[in-house]
């Protein structure tokens, strides 16, 4: 006599891998997630280290976020290209001004999680990771925006002006430009207000701020936009918010890193702006069009 299964018995097994496969696959994913997490903080861990062996060379001093512009004459170097010759791994290239460039898309300075990106042509610009502007100067264009009305420009800070490094964020995953434009920040916005409830009763006092956290994507707040959660695409192309905010792409946590060369996670919403990006300059005036937009008052 022939024994088979069942029709109700084939029916069963069905729906006995169909459950486990419910219940497995979310943990799967949840695994896939937290090994890309570990990658992009081992890669965040060896750039921002690439920036401070960086320092070693130049009397402490960190390099630029960015300087030049498109003229030949003055090439556009970035930070990631400054880094480099310290890491040797990412994209690397020459570019129609006949620059050697790396401009942050693969490599030691890629976010695992984050979009695909053209990592074969030096011309189009890249930065999943983008570095603190209070620390790193930003002169792109030839002076703006750290031109302080006097034809001076501010230079990044040294390793040893910078108080409490161990709680300053130098280099952070950030959005990402249009994949239509060559062109994005190699810096994540270090302004107060894009930080929503960080701003203090009292300018400039630690003190005084009545909830320091970046809310900025968490609907509810005042100024909240899905744009901070969102890498640009074409009606956002260029915004601060989705080009040059940070991001957290790993079930609301966001990878940063920090002054003394240590990288971590940190959960939307647990980032200090006052504690973890604000470093107080001097020699700024209020015709660098930058610190206009922080919070009236604040005392650079």
């Amino acid at each position: 006599m022939k024994r088979a299964f069942t029709l109700i018995e084939l029916l069963v097994v069905i729906a006995i891998i169909a459950i486990l496969a419910a219940i497995l696959f979310p943990v799967f994913a949840s695994a896939k997630l937290a090994a890309k997490k570990a990658s992009t903080i081992s890669n965040m861990k060896q750039a921002d280290l690439g920036l401070i062996m960086y320092c070693t060379d130049v009397d402490d001093i960190f390099p630029m976020a960015e300087y030049g512009d498109g003229d030949p004459n003055y090439p556009h170097i970035t930070w990631t290209t400054s880094t480099y010759p310290y890491v040797k791994n990412g994209d690397f290239g020459t570019n129609s001004q006949n620059q050697k460039v790396c401009t942050g898309k693969d490599g030691v300075f890629k976010d695992v999680a984050g979009p695909a990106l053209n990592n074969t042509d030096p011309n189009v610009d890249g930065y999943y990771f983008g570095v603190n502007r209070l620390i790193c100067a930003d002169d792109y264009d030839g002076g703006q925006p750290w031109f302080n009305g006097n034809g001076q420009v501010i230079n990044s800070m040294s390793q040893t002006e910078l108080d409490a490094p161990a709680d300053k964020i130098l280099v952070a995953t950030k959005g990402l430009n249009n994949p239509s434009d060559k062109w994005n920040y190699p810096w994540f916005v270090d302004w107060q207000f894009q930080y929503i409830d960080s701003i203090a009763h009292v300018p400039g006092d630690a003190s005084t701020v009545y909830r320091d956290g970046d809310n900025s994507q968490t609907p509810g707040t005042p100024t909240y936009s899905p744009v901070y959660d969102t890498d640009c695409n074409g009606s956002t192309s260029g915004a601060w918010e989705c080009a040059a905010h940070p991001r957290y792409r790993y079930s609301q946590t966001g990878v940063f890193g920090f002054a003394d060369g240590h990288a971590k996670a940190i959960k939307r919403g647990a980032l200090q702006w006052y504690k973890n990006i604000y470093v107080k300059r001097g020699g700024i005036t209020s015709a660098s069009w930058t610190y206009g937009w922080y919070y009236p008052g604040e005392p650079f």
